[in-house]
């Protein structure tokens, strides 16, 4: 019953947090010594290939399948579940931050620090962020908790 009910603002929170991944796919994700861009700090490459350094700093990829796992969920099943999901992936994106290199060429394996943080990071960010945000915003109304209500 509640699903449908809040069906336009699920939507709405969803599309802005897709919106928000989609542009950040465009820019650059972080800058190398030397404010160099490096292959993988594009944006939809670091989307794409991110989970290729899963034991070091891409372990932050994980960010990507649990938020768009949370979208689905919100808008078919369980907000308390989503909310969960989008919760983990704003930790996981923000964890980023705390990682001081991250490997430039998958093939030789050479590293590089990470010296600053582009626009595609901070969208990301972002996306989830938003995405959380819109979670609770659905749970408190699905559970009366009127407090964004007039």
């Amino acid at each position: 019953m509640t699903t449908k009910k809040y069906l336009p603002l699920k939507i709405v929170i969803i599309s802005i947090s897709f919106v928000l991944l989609f542009l950040s796919l465009t820019q650059n994700a972080y800058y190398v010594t030397g404010m160099e861009e490096s292959v993988g700090s594009f944006g939809l490459i670091a989307f794409l290939l991110g989970w290729l350094d899963i034991f070091e700093a891409g372990i932050t990829w994980l960010a990507n399948p649990l938020l768009i796992i949370s979208w689905i969920i919100l808008l078919f099943g369980k907000s308390k579940f989503s909310l969960i999901l989008s919760l983990l992936a704003i930790l996981f994106s923000f964890s980023f931050l705390f990682f001081k290199n991250i490997i430039l060429n998958e093939g030789t394996l050479q590293h590089g620090e990470i010296i600053a943080y582009g626009n595609g990071y901070w969208l990301w960010l972002s996306s989830c962020g938003i995405n959380f945000l819109g979670n609770l915003i659905v749970l408190f109304k699905e559970k009366k908790l009127v407090l964004f209500e007039n």
